[in-house]
């Protein structure tokens, strides 16, 4: 009777072998890194900009989001693809890089709802002035109570 757990087809596995075992884990690695490229191309160059929300961010914030997005989606394929004897290393800098690639997106998303508060988007984003006025931190009224 065959077994039901996964065998690789080849010992140890190849490339190909890890992208079907984590495609979910591979795409999010390669998303990160294409939005990461793209950060970093609209540093060096003033007409290319990927979104209307980045155009807006201050070069600290882009630097920041470039950074964490690009080196979290290397590094992320290189933990999916580790090829070295201890697979619990290749799983620490997954791990460590998934939260770096987070920061990323996370502040990217905030970046986005704190320049656009009008979007429906901005309505869930904790840190966004819509956020923080419907949660009763801030009032907006001029007069007082």
């Amino acid at each position: 009777m065959p077994t039901h757990v996964y065998q690789p087809t080849h010992n140890p596995p190849s490339w190909w072998d890890r992208m079907l075992v984590h495609p979910m884990d591979t795409a999010v690695a390669a998303l990160s890194m294409v939005f990461g490229v793209f950060a970093a191309v609209s540093l060096f160059t003033p007409h290319f900009i990927p979104s209307k929300s980045m155009g807006q961010m201050p070069l600290l914030v882009v630097i920041l989001v470039s950074s964490f997005l690009a080196a979290g989606g290397v590094l992320s394929l290189i933990g999916l693809n580790w090829s070295g004897a201890d697979v619990s290393t290749g799983w620490a800098l997954e791990r460590f890089v998934l939260l770096l690639s987070g920061g990323g997106f996370v502040a990217y998303a905030i970046s986005v709802s704190w320049h656009y508060p009008e979007s429906v988007f901005s309505w869930v984003v904790p840190g966004s002035p819509r956020f923080v006025v419907k949660s009763g931190f801030v009032s907006l009224n001029e007069g007082g109570p």
